[in-house]
């Protein structure tokens, strides 16, 4: 084969006898490939060409046969940590939770009866065995007498859109929910103010034997609990703005543990305190800070009681570069499930000795002071460390109202 004149020739040659001589004559045949050398350039163009759009595209790519197997995969399934031998020659519904393949299966077969599907949202197993959200959407294929013999199967992940789809849809339920429960609030507390009242009265009604006097001790301290309650629900949903004054952040924590001490020492709790001296000050309100603390103090103690070795509770302040640190650790159980404790209405105490807001309402209460609050298991595995950060006051600062973060 050579070129001449921009065209492609392929030569042979062959040695034949002439006539009935033993000479030898030699044969060349000239044949014009020019046409077909450009439709074989063309071609391999094309097919690198489908051949890197199919490799570089984020989603990944499957053709399967009409059993349903997968005889085609392209890089970027690869990419996702699957091999060869997961995907060649094995069904798409391998991939798939056991608990959604039957619908896959009906899919696959009214793609293969020629019904496209766009957009099937299922959950499917990576390569490394972690789930993922899917979109899936199937096509066809026909031959060139119009039968379907093969399906492309095109697999997009939106574990991360759906995810934060979710959250919006959290997000909007929990302003719902705030309105809702103001409300409802609002309306519980009118004839919870008549029961307690009226309690009152009767508990210093030298009348009423005392007996009875008993049982409406019960009733009154109920009621108080469910005002509490109530209170929590009104804190939730009003997300009040904080006040702005100049606050040291260790007299609100000795303050705060003057309240919890009697508990602490009647019930053999150790308390130490490891306060950083001349820490600056903090801006917010003072009040809302206690109400932080005094909240995780109460869910450590009540921790601590589900164990049976001696409890202890750390409580430090330090300062690291423009803010405040407070760190409040305990030796109990640890927590469960710490990337939903500070979840409105998340809660892991018995039913009626938790409402699951506690927690939230510090959440809020520290992004309004423009710091964060975070909550791990201790790496011994004893127990559980809460840090809240504050930033640092700065130089000039003007006192008003912090709004709440949005």
């Amino acid at each position: 084969m050579f070129p001449a004149a921009d065209r492609s020739y392929l030569v042979s040659a062959s040695r034949i006898h002439s006539g009935h001589s033993d000479e030898l004559r030699t044969i060349h045949v000239v044949k014009d490939i020019s046409d077909r050398r450009e439709a074989e350039r063309r071609y391999r163009r094309e097919r690198d060409f489908n051949k890197n759009i199919l490799n570089n595209t984020q989603s990944m790519i499957l053709v399967l046969d009409t059993a349903g197997l997968i005889s085609y995969a392209n890089r970027r399934c690869f990419e996702a940590g699957y091999q060869e031998t997961d995907l060649l020659g094995h069904s798409l519904t391998d991939i798939i939770p056991p608990a959604r393949r039957p619908v896959l299966k009906e899919t696959l077969e009214r793609a293969l009866h020629g019904a496209a599907v766009d957009n099937l949202e299922m959950p499917v197993v990576r390569g490394n065995g972690t789930a993922g959200q899917f979109s899936i959407s199937l096509s066809p294929m026909r031959d060139e007498q119009g039968d379907i013999n093969s399906i492309v199967a095109v697999m997009t992940d939106v574990t991360d859109a759906a995810d934060l789809q979710s959250k919006l849809m959290h997000t909007e339920k929990m302003a719902a929910l705030g309105q809702l429960v103001s409300g409802v609030a609002h309306e519980v507390n009118n004839p919870l103010a008549a029961i307690v009242g009226f309690t009152d009265l009767l508990l210093e009604n030298p009348q009423v034997p005392e007996a009875a006097k008993e049982e409406l001790r019960v009733i009154l301290q109920e009621a108080q609990r469910t005002r509490i309650i109530v209170q929590n629900l009104l804190s939730f949903a009003r997300q009040m703005p904080a006040q702005r004054e100049p606050v040291q952040v260790n007299a609100v924590l000795r303050q705060t543990l003057k309240l919890r001490s009697y508990d602490f020492s009647n019930h053999g709790v150790e308390l130490v305190e490891q306060y950083e001296a001349d820490l600056p000050l903090v801006v917010g309100d003072p009040h809302q800070l206690q109400q932080v603390f005094l909240n995780i103090l109460n869910n450590a103690y009540d921790a601590i009681q589900e164990t049976r070795r001696p409890g202890r509770i750390e409580v430090l302040t330090t300062q690291r570069a423009n803010e405040l640190e407070v760190v409040i650790r305990d030796n109990g159980p640890g927590i469960l499930q710490p990337e939903k404790i500070f979840d409105p209405f998340f809660t892991t105490k018995e039913v009626g000795k938790g409402t699951g807001l506690g927690l939230s309402i510090c959440y809020g209460i520290v992004r309004a002071h423009s710091g964060e609050i975070t909550a791990r298991n201790n790496q011994d595995g004893v127990g559980c460390t809460f840090i809240v950060r504050l930033p640092v006051a700065t130089q000039g600062v003007e006192l008003s109202v912090v709004e709440p973060a949005q």
